[in-house]
């Protein structure tokens, strides 16, 4: 009968905490989804060449470091995404994962994604993981850090 009580007891104390983690789990849901959203927006602003927003969004002490191994500061990556030479879509985002830090002011987003675009006529595209670090600043996400790296070929051994 004892170990009845103790049951009963372990599951009248156990609901709270269940419900408690239920209802984190939909607010980092939301948190998730709302970061989701503004990296779409900072893309289609790197695609359309918006310039007037991405100064806006980009922290001052933002930096990229490009696929070439290149470190670029905010004012460097503006003046990149200026050239009209220059094209840049981003499709296909996958794998998305989205983890927050400082009580939920840092988050960092990765994904894997299709590139396709050109630089002075060459294409240049393919597979890439991109990691995005994101930090409300005022109350208003900014981002911080943007990294791009190709995806390694499979092995053929590894596709049969």
């Amino acid at each position: 009968m004892k170990i009845i009580r103790m049951a009963a007891l372990a599951a009248v104390l156990a609901v709270p905490v269940l419900a408690h983690g239920q209802a984190s789990a939909a607010k980092n849901d939301k948190a998730a989804q709302e970061v989701i959203e503004f990296r779409n927006r900072y893309i289609e602003a790197e695609e359309n060449r918006d310039i007037v927003f991405l100064e806006r969004i980009l922290a001052d002490d933002f930096f990229a470091l490009n696929p070439q191994g290149k470190l670029l500061n905010k004012t460097q990556q503006l003046e990149n995404l200026k050239r009209p030479d220059r094209t840049l879509k981003v499709l296909n985002a996958r794998e998305t994962h989205v983890q927050f830090y400082g009580g939920g002011d840092v988050a960092i987003l990765a994904e894997h994604v299709t590139v396709d675009g050109q630089d002075k006529g060459r294409p240049f595209g393919g597979e890439y993981r991109f990691l995005r670090v994101f930090a409300k600043q005022e109350g208003k996400w900014k981002v911080v850090l943007a990294e791009g790296s190709p995806m390694p070929e499979q092995q053929a051994s590894e596709t049969k």
